[in-house]
Formats: C-alpha cells, sequence, structure tokens
C-alpha cells in the first residue's frame, strides 16, 4: 500500500443527504480548491492528449479537470476502494466521456510506471508520504510522462529552509505526531529530484492558503 492516508476530512454524500446507496464521498478543502487549481492549470495544458491523476482521493478533482479540460482523456488512480468507488461515482454522475473509470495505481511502489501521459497532476499528496516515497512517486512521474509533456504538483510546501506560515508549522508537527515519517517536503528539494529525473520546473506560483503549485516540464 502506498504511504499515503485517506482525505481525513471526506465524509459520504449518503451521510449529508440521506441517500444511502450514494457512495461518493466528499471533502470540503477539495471543493474549495478546485477553482485555483482549474486557473493555474489552464496556461500549461494542451488542448488535447492524456492525462493522469495520481491520488485522486474523492474524485472531486478529476471531474473537474474534465469539464475544464475536454480535450484531454483523464485516468483517475487511487489505492483505496472506498476512493475508487467514489471517483466511479462521481464520473457517472457527471457523465464525462473523457474520464476513464478509476485504476488502482502505487505511485509509491519503486519502479512504476504509466507510459504515455501528456499531463500528470498530483494534489495535496507530498505530505501525507516518506521522503522515500516522494521519491518513488516522482521518479515514476518521470518513467511516466512523454516528453513535453507536464507535471503540476499541488500542496503545502516548505520553501527558503522554512515554512510558509504558522500554520504551516502546526499542521506539520500535528502530521509528525501521528506519523513521524511524513510530512511538509521542501519545494526546493522536490526540484532537485525532479531534475534528476528530466523534469525541470518552468513555473512556481503562490496559491490559497499558502499552498504553492509547480509546473515541470519532462525534458528528453
Amino acid at each position: 500500500m502506498a504511504g499515503e492516508r485517506p482525505h481525513s476530512t471526506a465524509t459520504p454524500l449518503s451521510s449529508q443527504d440521506g441517500a444511502s446507496d450514494d457512495v461518493r464521498l466528499s471533502a470540503p478543502s477539495a471543493e474549495r480548491n478546485i477553482a485555483p487549481i482549474v486557473k493555474a492549470l489552464k496556461p500549461y495544458l494542451p488542448a488535447q492528449g492524456y492525462g493522469l491523476e495520481i491520488a485522486s482521493g474523492t474524485g472531486q478533482h478529476a471531474i473537474a479537470f474534465a469539464a475544464a479540460f475536454p480535450g484531454i482523456v483523464w485516468q483517475p488512480t487511487d489505492i483505496a476502494d472506498e476512493r475508487l468507488d467514489s471517483i466511479d461515482a462521481w464520473r457517472a454522475q457527471a457523465g464525462h466521456r473523457n474520464m476513464r473509470l478509476a485504476q488502482y495505481l502505487d505511485a509509491t511502489d519503486p519502479g512504476w510506471c504509466a507510459s504515455g501521459f501528456d499531463v500528470i497532476v498530483t494534489v495535496n499528496l507530498m505530505h501525507l508520504v516518506t521522503d522515500h516515497d516522494m521519491t518513488a512517486v516522482i521518479a515514476g512521474v518521470g518513467r511516466s510522462l512523454d516528453n513535453g509533456g507536464r507535471w503540476c504538483l499541488y500542496g503545502p510546501f516548505r520553501s527558503g529552509g522554512g515554512f510558509r506560515s504558522e500554520g504551516d508549522l502546526i499542521f506539520h508537527n500535528a502530521l509528525r505526531k501521528d506519523d513521524p515519517t511524513i510530512g511538509y517536503k521542501e519545494i526546493e528539494t522536490i526540484g532537485e529530484i525532479a531534475a534528476a529525473h528530466r523534469l525541470v520546473r518552468v513555473d512556481l506560483s503562490d496559491m490559497p492558503a499558502n499552498n504553492l503549485m509547480g509546473i515541470f516540464e519532462k525534458r528528453p
């Protein structure tokens, strides 16, 4: 199993509206960050191609990407059965033809590869995995992207040797109290590891709630 944890704030929609047969999960944080993430991706995604989302979670991001980028065929993935079911339920409800059924993918498995992708998106994962697993994720992205493809990395990170806010430090400490092997990663360290796998950072932008969006391009 991958080192990443389930979305701790995700709740079944069935518990909210009484529809006991609805297996969709909903995370308030996912709902909040969809619009700024889509806006940040627009300048960097191709009009057509194939996109992979690593650790799709509830599926809320996946259906948003399929709607915002209709020329891209999206492949959502995750490691947990309940989240795979949730993704497919969101897909069925939205009816997007450019979104495939969710597939199991452990992106922390050394040697993983899902070749033939023009875009890979990773949202809120790196602070939930170990340093070793982070390297495995990046290496697999490097193997999976076609030359010229883009890796879009969103989440909370340390930068410049420190935390970007007091809230980030508090959250990092809470994560490490639960599991000392995980926590915030340095965006500069990620850039160095990415470069070793032919992923060159072409943009880094500030996002709401002190998050960052890094855009990396696969070079020959």
